[in-house]
C-alpha cells in the first residue's frame, strides 16, 4: 500500500533500480484534484494509492475486506445474523457513517444500497455503497482520498472519497486468470473462484499499448462461499425435544453466511476522431448470499408449529442481490485546449428477500396451513446522473504558473422502491389468539415480515449542482486549491460548500499541507422512506421492531420531522517528508465536526391496536459530532542486492469521535455508543514485502484497538470493551515465467475476540453467541488458501 510520496516497488518488478522508483513517486493522481499532472507526492491533501498486488497480497475474496487490511483509517467488520445485512455489510471511514463515503467508479459517481442497516451493529441506519459488487480483477488501482471533498464532488464525501479505478488498454501481458481456493481452521467456509481479465484492441493491432484507436476489456469473477459456524453449540441433533437441559446451551448458527458471486465488467475507449474519445463500463454483478436468524426451538409455541418442525427450524434468509452499474461518454480536447467530458451514468442495486425453511405461524393457527418458504418482498435503488466537466489550464499575467480552471455542472435523478412480498408473507389476524401467552400469534414470516402493499411504494427525487475549482503553484514552494459548490435538492433543499486546500514546501525534502472545508450529505430516499418489520434481539429475546418513514403517522407521533441534510466543517493539517527516494513519511491531522447527523432512533416501545409491532425505529437529525484523529503513514525500500529487494510500510489511525449535543430523546446511551465505541480508536498495519529472484514473501500484521458494545444503562454497568488484537497475514509467492503460485494463510496465530459477557444485552453468549459482531476482524480464527495466476 502506498500513500502520500511513495508507491512501494513490489515483488513481480525484478530488475527495478533507483530511477525506476524515483519515477515511481511521481505517480499522477486523479482524485482530489482537476489538474493533469499533480502527483501522488505533490498532493494537497492526503491520498491512499492501491494496486492490484497491494489487493491481492491480502488474501482477501472481496475488495472492502482487502480495504480494510491496508487501511487503518477504513473499518469493515462482519457482522452475522443480521439479516440482509449479513449481505450488505457497510464499510466506515475514519469512524464515520459509511454514507459519509463517497464512492466513484472511474470517477464516476457510484450507486448506493437500498437497504437500510437496522441491526444494532456499525453503521446502523446507514445504506452506503457495496464495495463487493465490483470485480478485483477489473481494478488497475484505488485512490483513496482522506479528506472532505464535499465542494468537489458533492454529497456523501464528508469523510473522504474512494475512487477504484478501472484496468485500460489491451497490451500484451496486462490480461490475467488467477484461479483460488481455501478454508478455515475449522473445517468451514471453504471458498474457491475463477477471475481475470482480457483485453482487446479495436480498430488497431494493440501495439502501441494497445490503446490506438481503442480498446475493450473484459473482467469477471465467479465465487463460491460457503458459511461458518462459530456458536457454542453447532450440534444440530440436540435442536430434539428433551435433549438438552435449561441450563444448556441450545443449537445456533452464527458466522460469515454462504456466498455465490457472478460479476462481469466492461469497459471500453475508442478514439473517434483525434480529439475526441467514447468510452464507458458497463458492471453486473449477483451475489446470491444465504443466512439465517435465530434458531427457532421445538417449545417456542409462538414461533414454531410442532406439526410442521417436531424438533424446531432454523430460518433462511436468502438474498439475492443486483447490482447494475453503466457509463457511456463522450470526452476531448477542443483546438484552443478546453478539455471536455460529457457522460450519463446509471446505477441500480437490487436486494430480494426470499426467506425459506420457516413459517407463519399466526396463517398456521388461523387456516390450518402455512408455506415453509416465502417471498417477502424487495428494496430497490436507483441513480441516474448526466455530468459535464470542464477544465483549461490559463495563463494569468500576475501569476508565475498556469491556472488549472475546472467547471462543470450535473443532473442527478434517484428514485427508491419497495415492492410488496407475497400475502402469506405478512398475513396477520390479531383474533388468532396464543392460549399460552393469551396474546395474538406473530404474524406474517418468521425471521423476516413480509412487507405489505400498504408499506410498498416508489418514491424519487432530482437535483442539479454546479461547481467551479481553481488549482495552480503559486511560486516554487507555494501550491493552493479553491472550490466551490452549489446543489439543489427536490426534497431536501439547496446545500452551499466551499474547500480551501494550500501546501508549502518548507525543503526539497520537507513540505506542509492544509485544507479546511465544509460538506453536507443529503439524507438518502432509503433513510427517507425505508419501512419494514423485522424479528431483532435484546437480552435474549426476540421482538418484532418496526422501522417507519419520517412521514408515517406512527414516527411522527414518536417526533419524527421531514429530513435535512447533514452539515460537516473540515479542517486538516500535514507534514510531508522524503528525505531519499527509498523513504517517505507522511502525517496528517484533522477535525471533522458534523452538524444536524442523521440518526436510527433506539427501539421505543409502542401497542399499536391491531399490530403486532412491539417496538418503533425512525430517522431524525438528532446530533451534532466531533472526530479528531490522526493518520501516520510511513514507507521505506531497501535493495539488499543479492539478498533481494526489500519494502516495508508502518500506517497507523488514531480516531476520536464524540458526541457534542443529542437533541433528541429517542437516542440513548447504547445507541450513542455505536458512534464513538464500536470502530477502533486506534489501528496499527506493519507489512512487509521481500523479493528474491522469483520467490516473494509478503506479511502483513495489523493491530486492531479495543472497541466497546455500550448498553442500555446510562451507568454503563451494561457496557463491555473488547480487547485490543494483533493479526498476522502471511503469504508465499513463486513465479515462474507467465505462472505465479501463492500459498497464504490469514489470521495465522489464530485470534479470537474477548468473548461476550452475559450482563450486556446486544450480546447473547446463553444462546451461544460468544463473540461480538462488533469485532473489527470478524471471529473466524484463522484461513488457509492458494491461488495459482496466470498472465499474457
Amino acid at each position: 500500500m502506498t500513500s502520500i510520496g511513495a508507491v512501494p516497488v513490489h515483488a513481480d518488478d525484478a530488475d527495478q533500480s533507483k530511477p525506476a522508483e524515483v519515477k515511481q513517486l511521481q505517480q499522477v493522481v486523479v482524485t482530489g484534484t482537476r489538474t493533469t499532472t499533480r502527483t501522488v507526492a505533490e498532493s494537497l491533501a492526503p491520498i491512499d494509492v492501491i494496486t492490484p498486488k497491494d489487493l491481492a497480497a491480502t488474501g482477501a475474496s472481496d475488495l472492502p475486506t482487502a480495504l480494510s487490511r491496508l487501511l487503518p483509517s477504513l473499518d469493515f467488520p462482519r457482522p452475522a445474523i443480521n439479516d440482509g445485512n449479513d449481505a450488505l455489510r457497510p464499510a466506515t471511514l475514519r469512524g464515520l457513517s459509511p454514507d459519509d463515503v463517497l464512492v466513484l467508479l472511474d470517477g464516476k459517481r457510484y450507486h448506493t444500497t437500498a437497504l437500510i442497516n437496522y441491526n444494532p451493529a456499525v453503521g446502523r441506519g446507514s445504506a452506503p455503497v457495496d464495495l463487493g459488487s465490483i470485480p478485483m480483477s477489473a481494478i488497475d488501482h484505488v485512490e483513496v482520498l482522506r479528506d472532505g471533498a464535499s465542494a468537489q464532488y458533492g454529497s456523501d464525501a464528508i469523510a473522504g472519497v474512494i475512487n477504484i479505478v478501472l484496468k485500460k488498454g489491451a497490451a500484451s501481458g496486462s490480461n490475467d486468470i488467477t484461479a483460488s481456493a481455501g478454508g478455515m481452521d475449522r473445517g468451514d467456509g471453504d471458498q474457491n473462484a475463477v477471475e481475470g481479465s482480457v483485453g482487446v484492441p479495436l480498430g488497431g493491432d494493440g501495439k502501441a499499448g494497445g490503446t490506438a484507436p481503442g480498446w475493450m476489456r473484459l473482467s469477471w469473477n465467479y465465487q463460491s462461499i460457503m458459511n461458518t459456524n462459530r456458536a457454542a453449540n453447532t450440534d444440530r441433533s440436540t435442536t430434539a425435544p428433551g435433549v438438552l437441559g435449561p441450563d444448556d446451551i441450545p443449537y445456533e448458527r452464527y458466522g460469515d453466511p454462504a456466498v455465490k458471486t457472478y460479476q462481469a465488467l466492461l469497459n471500453l475507449d475508442y478514439a473517434l476522431t483525434p480529439g475526441i474519445e467514447l468510452y464507458g463500463y458497463l458492471n453486473l454483478s449477483r451475489r446470491k448470499v444465504t443466512s439465517n436468524g435465530y434458531y427457532r426451538s421445538w417449545d417456542d409455541s409462538d414461533r414454531n408449529v410442532r406439526e410442521v418442525y417436531p424438533n424446531g427450524f432454523l430460518p433462511q434468509i436468502v438474498n439475492p442481490t443486483n447490482d447494475y452499474a453503466g457509463v457511456l461518454g463522450l470526452k476531448g480536447q477542443t483546438a484552443n485546449g478546453w478539455r471536455w467530458d460529457l457522460s450519463a451514468d446509471y446505477g441500480e442495486n437490487r436486494v430480494k428477500f426470499d426467506l425459506r425453511d420457516t413459517i407463519n405461524t399466526n396463517l398456521w393457527h388461523t387456516s390450518g396451513y402455512s408455506p415453509t418458504a416465502f417471498y417477502a418482498g424487495a428494496f430497490k435503488n436507483k441513480q441516474g446522473v448526466v455530468n459535464l466537466d470542464l477544465g483549461k489550464d490559463l495563463e494569468w499575467s500576475f501569476l508565475p504558473n498556469p491556472v488549472t480552471l475546472a467547471l462543470g455542472a450535473e443532473y442527478r435523478k434517484d428514485k427508491y422502491a419497495i415492492d410488496a412480498g407475497e400475502p402469506a408473507s405478512y398475513f396477520l389476524d390479531p383474533n388468532t389468539i396464543n392460549p399460552d401467552t393469551g396474546l395474538a400469534y406473530p404474524g406474517g414470516s418468521q425471521v423476516f415480515t413480509g412487507i405489505s402493499p400498504d408499506v410498498a411504494g416508489t418514491f424519487s427525487r432530482h437535483s442539479y449542482a454546479a461547481y467551479v475549482d481553481l488549482e495552480t503553484d503559486l511560486s516554487e514552494r507555494w501550491s493552493a486549491g479553491l472550490a466551490g459548490r452549489f446543489e439543489d435538492y427536490s426534497d431536501a433543499g439547496p446545500t452551499r460548500s466551499g474547500k480551501l486546500s494550500l501546501r508549502y514546501q518548507m525543503t526539497d525534502s520537507f513540505a506542509l499541507r492544509g485544507t479546511a472545508s465544509n460538506g453536507f450529505r443529503a439524507p438518502s430516499l432509503a433513510q427517507q422512506n425505508y419501512e419494514s418489520i423485522s424479528t431483532l434481539p435484546y437480552n435474549g429475546q426476540l421482538y418484532q421492531i418496526g422501522t417507519f418513514r419520517v412521514s408515517d403517522p406512527v414516527a411522527i407521533a414518536l417526533g419524527a420531522k421531514p429530513l435535512k441534510p447533514e452539515r460537516s466543517y473540515n479542517y486538516s493539517i500535514g507534514a510531508v517528508w522524503q528525505p531519499t527516494a527509498t523513504f517517505n513519511a507522511t502525517l496528517d491531522a484533522y477535525q471533522i465536526r458534523i452538524q444536524d447527523q442523521i440518526l436510527y432512533s433506539d427501539q421505543i416501545m409502542v401497542n399499536l391496536p391491531g399490530s403486532q409491532v412491539q417496538g418503533a425505529q425512525f430517522f431524525v437529525n438528532g446530533a451534532s459530532t466531533r472526530t479528531r484523529g490522526a493518520d501516520l503513514v510511513l514507507n521505506y525500500q531497501r535493495d539488499l542486492e543479492r539478498y533481494g529487494q526489500l519494502n516495508l510500510t508502518a500506517t497507523g489511525n488514531y480516531n476520536k469521535p464524540k458526541i457534542l449535543d443529542i437533541s433528541t430523546p429517542a437516542f440513548g446511551h447504547a445507541s450513542a455508543g455505536l458512534l464513538t465505541d464500536a470502530t477502533p480508536r486506534t489501528k496499527y498495519v506493519l507489512a512487509g514485502d521481500w523479493r528474491l529472484d522469483s520467490f516473494g514473501l509478503h506479511a502483513n500484521l495489523t493491530r486492531y484497538g479495543s472497541v466497546t458494545r455500550t448498553g442500555d444503562a446510562p451507568d454503563a454497568s451494561q457496557d463491555q470493551t473488547f480487547a485490543a488484537r494483533w493479526i498476522l497475514d502471511l503469504s508465499a509467492s513463486y513465479h515462474w515465467q507467465s505462472w505465479t503460485f501463492t500459498v497464504g494463510a490469514d489470521n495465522l496465530t489464530n485470534q479470537y475476540p474477548t468473548k461476550a459477557a452475559a450482563y450486556n444485552p446486544y450480546e447473547d453468549p446463553a444462546h451461544g453467541l460468544q463473540y461480538s459482531y462488533l469485532s473489527p476482524f470478524g471471529f473466524n480464527g484463522r484461513y488457509w488458501y492458494g491461488k495459482v495466476n496466470y498472465r499474457f
